[in-house]
């Protein structure tokens, strides 16, 4: 691949003002909050008599609201633990930090923009009847995605790329020809030799007229970016826009409710999406956790309809203007076999969650084999329970994690699950020659899904993610292909080795577990 490390991009680095400045003012944010806290929890003290009722009131409303709108359990059993105990702080806490995490204008913008794009959303009835009478085992996940406004498709290629490398390489390569619109949407955004390169094809792309848009998430790119980027895209007649800037103000720090997708669409034809960010470490330029394996795919034809709404739902959320989505239709028609659904979840779905309930039902209705690669293995005792069933009901269930980790008590809190998921039957593995930020679930092989979800709180319920899930398609068989090879090189857990792993350790795992929906 082509990156050019000396570009004028590059050169242009040294002269601005590193976003390590916002993250700072984020941290002041956080103890400005912290403060708030203490605060309050003093004037409590001083005035307790007058304040003991108005705070009964606060805590049982506050409960109310947990139980009420959280549906997964693990979540809610987390912060009502925290207000028993710490009745005036954890009340403080949850709602600095414990809800929504967007303004109420922002979800119901969110929302309009759903609700609009569903009127470009049209299932056609030919393909769900052919995808029906094809696949009628798979019939039930096929309805619920098509219920939930996502339709299926047909008339669509579909690749799949093992490497961030190989995934980049075909991008930078589809960009060179983009004749009308480039759209970027990605949690990530990292300054670097990639991104020098990507940079490169949009600023001559934007020159020769082609319509170029960039969405990034704020927090994602918090430290990888400088201030004025946005700024210099703007010039460069590059639409920018950061999603939901992290500190708007001390009373909403917005770590949570992030836009983790990824998406790219070419001229409304050409799509691609998976686990890869926008850095140098997704295509091994640098090697900090060793070699980072991860994977994405790449869709053409009437598929890549659903990415591209998806984006334009979320650019549309930090844009004053309605974009007109018969701009962005797809344009060609491609002969094929097998059916594509992308979707995309997030915190205004809640407690309604396709991308868990996606998952939920693979594994469930999976009858010889569920292959699944994550990163974060942070997840509740319901979907425990939904892996341990189908291991004991005999599917060949394999879980993939990384041995090295980016993040060492999140790594801590997946290690914790492993026990009673191997007690179950489940084969676990850990990735050994680097990082493992692929995010698969395959099934019996006619389906699975390849996104930007992880199996963990955040993901399921906290963050907007996107997918595609995929049925009898011959990509399929290259994904189950790259998973054995996965195995092979990754290091497979022993149960008895794992029990008798030091006590320390297992203390910390245990501990950690508690915040696991933090994590």
């Amino acid at each position: 691949m082509n990156y050019i490390s000396g570009s004028e991009t590059a050169k242009k680095r040294n002269k601005r003002t590193p976003g390590t400045v916002r993250f700072v003012m984020v941290f002041i944010a956080l103890f400005a909050q912290l403060l708030m806290l203490a605060y309050f929890v003093d004037l409590l003290r001083q005035n307790t008599v007058y304040l003991y009722f108005l705070l009964e009131i606060v805590d049982a409303s506050v409960l109310t609201v947990i139980i009420v709108k959280n549906r997964n359990s693990s979540y809610a059993i987390f912060w009502l633990i925290i207000i028993l105990v710490l009745p005036v702080f954890g009340c403080l806490l949850f709602l600095l930090w414990g809800t929504t995490g967007l303004s109420h204008r922002k979800s119901r913008k969110i929302r309009e923009n759903i609700a609009y794009s569903q009127t470009f959303l049209k299932q056609d009835p030919l393909i769900s009847s052919e995808f029906l009478h094809k696949h009628p085992s798979r019939q039930r996940l096929g309805t619920y995605l098509r219920n939930e406004g996502f339709p299926i498709y047909k008339h669509t290629q579909c690749s799949y790329y093992p490497l961030g490398e190989l995934q980049f390489e075909k991008l930078i390569e589809d960009m060179e020809k983009a004749q009308k619109f480039i759209f970027l949407e990605y949690f990530i955004i990292a300054e670097g030799q990639l991104w020098d390169r990507i940079h490169d094809v949009l600023r001559q792309k934007a020159q020769q007229g082609v319509e170029v848009r960039v969405l990034l998430d704020d927090f994602g790119s918090i430290t990888k970016l400088s201030d004025t980027f946005v700024r210099e895209l703007r010039s460069e007649d590059i639409q920018a826009v950061r999603f939901n800037p992290v500190h708007t103000n001390i009373f909403r720090l917005l770590i949570n409710y992030r836009n983790h997708q990824k998406i790219t669409v070419i001229d409304g034809n050409i799509g691609y999406t998976g686990g890869t960010n926008i850095a140098d470490e997704y295509v091994n330029l640098t090697h900090r956790l060793g070699h980072w394996r991860d994977t994405a795919i790449r869709l053409e034809g009437e598929a890549v309809w659903g990415l591209t709404v998806t984006f334009l739902q979320m650019w549309d959320s930090e844009s004053s203007i309605q974009s007109d989505y018969q701009r962005y239709m797809p344009t060609i028609h491609v002969d094929s076999t097998g059916f594509y659904q992308p979707f995309a979840d997030g915190p205004v779905n809640n407690p309604n969650n396709p991308a868990q309930e996606i998952y939920i039902q693979i594994i469930s209705r999976a009858q010889q084999y569920v292959y699944i690669t994550t990163p974060y293995l942070v997840i509740d005792n319901s979907m425990k329970d939904i892996l341990c069933m189908a291991a004991k009901g005999g599917r060949d269930v394999r879980i993939v994690t990384p041995k090295i980790w980016d993040h060492w008590y999140v790594h801590m809190v997946t290690q914790s699950n492993y026990k009673d998921l191997l007690a179950a039957g489940v084969r676990i593995y850990e990735y050994t020659p680097g990082f493992l930020h692929s995010k698969i679930i395959l099934s019996d092989d006619d389906n699975g899904v390849i996104g930007s979800i992880n199996m963990d709180y955040r993901s399921f319920f906290l963050h907007f993610e996107n997918g595609v899930w995929i049925c009898g398609a011959p990509v399929l068989q290259d994904m189950k292909t790259d998973m054995i090879d996965l195995f092979a090189i990754s290091e497979e857990i022993n149960l008895e080795e794992w029990t008798n792993r030091p006590q320390s350790k297992k203390i910390v795992q245990n501990f950690l577990r508690i915040f696991a929906p933090l994590f």
